[in-house]
């Protein structure tokens, strides 16, 4: 764990394929993410949502 100004942060590291990278570079160009991780953290909110792990995604977008 590291630590970010005063936040704790874990980093993941996450093996693709270059097409799945190649289609990420360009929904990121089409859409208001600034990065990948941007991107990926936001998937992740919306599929623990959607799972029932959290009440909404709100309260996870004010950890970020």
């Amino acid at each position: 764990m590291k630590y970010l100004g005063k936040r704790k942060l874990t980093f993941w590291k996450v093996p693709v394929t270059p097409l799945l990278d190649e289609m990420l570079e360009k929904a990121i160009e089409r859409n208001a993410h600034v990065t990948k991780s941007d991107f990926i953290r936001e998937a992740v909110r919306e599929k623990l949502a959607k799972m029932g792990f959290m009440a909404s995604t709100e309260a996870c977008i004010k950890e970020a």
